[in-house]
């Protein structure tokens, strides 16, 4: 009986269960995902950009100007909640591109299959704990990853030369313009689209990759071109910090491929079953997708789809610091490719209940052994004994936020390079430290750093030794880190720049294991005869 009830609603199980599930993930992670530093100068460039203040020609930003803009409009929703609005938003566009990755699959399929396909590549991203915590955490990725899968439901809807298909074209372009606008890799899937479209002109409309290469080309000179206008310098500069990085070599690039493998290991998982499907059944199984469906569905745009993401996957991984996250803008893309075929393995209404199932238990188990959820209530093991977090980061990171708005001067200077403070207690960051710890340029000389936002060793002590901030904080990432390369700070240079601070600071309070990666807190405050001067 139960299993007559499986087979006749799975798909409706399945789906409902990625819902209840995927919401329950994300407010998760929302509360208990780990603290990242980049989220605190995304944050606070974006506040930035509300109270008036242009990237590149105001303060140092090493992506694309979209992400600062977007939620510098949207300050007066999130701004008040600190981080956590800040991740409320972010979490909202994550759910939302997932919404979306179910629909663009839906449609690369045949009628039947359209819910199949919608509710595998739905919870492939939205039930993933890997995938929802980084389009949780304030990044480029929920906002990149929603534009290029909005450009591509777009695209799916080219189907000739009408004013319909005009617009979705140029629609499309656009899209992922501002795509690559959050991400400067990201750019590369414009052209991989636009070779797809006049390559496969007669089934898309033959003129579809014109009005394509508008829409990108328009979109591209609107999010680059006024920086270039009024930031040219800055701008170049900015966009050159990721490939400035030491690094690239086969070890970094084979960790990072095995580390995206464990994030995404259902979709690897049922990847690698519908392989050995096709492999078992031969060149004449599926039906493939019927070029009279009324859907509009395009076959080829589930290779379209892959390849794009298979091209921006490749570039990152050949960057200096591969990084797996950087991969997850596009793996909504490879989840679709996966959903599609999985979708179409089973021709029967049964068949098709069991695949949703199937499915979505895969993913649910996997999120279920992921080790993001040890490493969220688990700090450490030390010897045989584990040591338990008494609160998540984000509540250590309020309440430490509080602790130092009560210290400081209101609408005042916060002294420190971890960001995400600045953010949570409203204060403002010493100009030429907006990008937290990748704010210090030591090899660049003092008309360089002021020209680019940023301190190098003696605007960055001179700073230290008369900021009239009240309050400095720095945890373990703070004046470690020399940029663009983004090794460490020699210790001894590092000493320079604490000394400098406990000449005019003293110590109130150590917060342990605080922000990313669990390090020192130190919070200091002017000592009285320093603040008379």
């Amino acid at each position: 009986m139960i299993s007559r009830f499986l087979s006749e609603k799975g798909v409706w199980i399945a789906g409902t269960l990625s819902v209840a599930a995927a919401f329950c993930l994300y407010g998760f992670s929302v509360w208990f995902g780990a603290l990242n530093q980049d989220e605190g100068w995304y944050l606070y460039a974006s506040r930035m950009v509300a109270n008036g203040r242009f990237p590149y020609r105001d303060f140092f930003f090493t992506q694309g100007p979209v992400l600062p803009t977007v939620y510098g409009s949207l300050h007066g929703l999130w701004g008040q909640a600190g981080v956590l609005g800040g991740r409320v938003l972010t979490a909202c566009l994550g759910i939302f591109g997932a919404v979306v990755t179910g629909v663009l699959a839906s449609r690369l399929v045949r009628r039947e299959c359209r819910c199949v396909a919608g509710v595998i590549a739905f919870a492939l991203t939205a039930c993933n704990l890997y995938h929802v915590y980084f389009t949780t955490i304030p990044k480029t990725y929920s906002l990149g990853a929603l534009l290029i899968l909005a450009g591509f439901l777009a695209l799916t809807w080219c189907d000739g030369n009408s004013v319909r298909s005009i617009c979705c074209s140029f629609l499309g372009g656009f899209l992922l313009a501002l795509a690559a606008g959050t991400r400067i890799s990201l750019i590369l899937i414009l052209p991989v689209v636009a070779f797809v479209l006049l390559f496969q002109r007669r089934r898309a409309g033959g003129m579809s990759w014109f009005w394509f290469g508008i829409g990108g080309t328009l979109g591209v000179a609107l999010v680059y071109g006024i920086p270039l206008l009024v930031a040219k310098e800055e701008l170049l500069y900015a966009q050159t910090f990721h490939v400035s990085r030491g690094g690239r070599n086969l070890m970094l690039m084979a960790g990072s491929v095995s580390r995206i493998v464990r994030g995404y290991a259902a979709l690897a998982i049922l990847s690698l079953a519908v392989l050995l499907w096709h492999a078992s059944k031969g060149k004449g199984s599926g039906q493939g997708t019927s070029e009279s469906d009324s859907s509009g569905a395009r076959s080829f745009w589930r290779w379209g789809c892959f390849l794009a993401a298979g091209v921006v996957f490749t570039f990152q991984l050949c960057s200096p610091h591969p990084y797996d996250d950087y991969q997850v803008p596009v793996m909504g893309l490879f989840c679709i490719s996966a959903a599609t075929w999985l979708a179409e393995m089973a021709e029967t209404r049964t068949g098709r209940s069991w695949v949703s199932l199937v499915s979505v238990a895969t993913v649910l188990l996997v999120s279920f052994g992921s080790p993001l959820l040890q490493d969220w209530f688990v700090i450490r093991q030390d010897r045989f004994w584990t040591v338990m977090r008494k609160q998540s980061d984000l509540s250590l990171l309020r309440e430490t936020g509080r602790e130092i708005a009560a210290l400081a001067d209101a609408k005042g200077e916060l002294l420190t390079q971890d960001a995400y403070l600045a953010v949570e207690t409203g204060l403002s960051l010493p100009r030429g430290l907006e990008m937290g710890p990748f704010s210090y340029f030591p090899e660049l000389n003092v008309e360089e750093a002021a020209s680019n936002h940023v301190v190098n060793t003696e605007t960055l002590l001179s700073l230290l030794k008369s900021s009239p901030a009240a309050v400095c904080a720095f945890s373990g990432y703070s004046w470690s880190i020399r940029s663009p390369v983004t090794d460490p700070v020699p210790d001894d240079e590092r000493q320079v720049f604490l000394n400098a601070i406990r000449e005019r600071y003293e110590l109130v309070k150590t917060v342990p294991d605080f922000g990313q990666n669990q390090t020192p807190l130190q919070i200091y405050r002017r000592r009285h005869d320093d603040r008379s001067k």
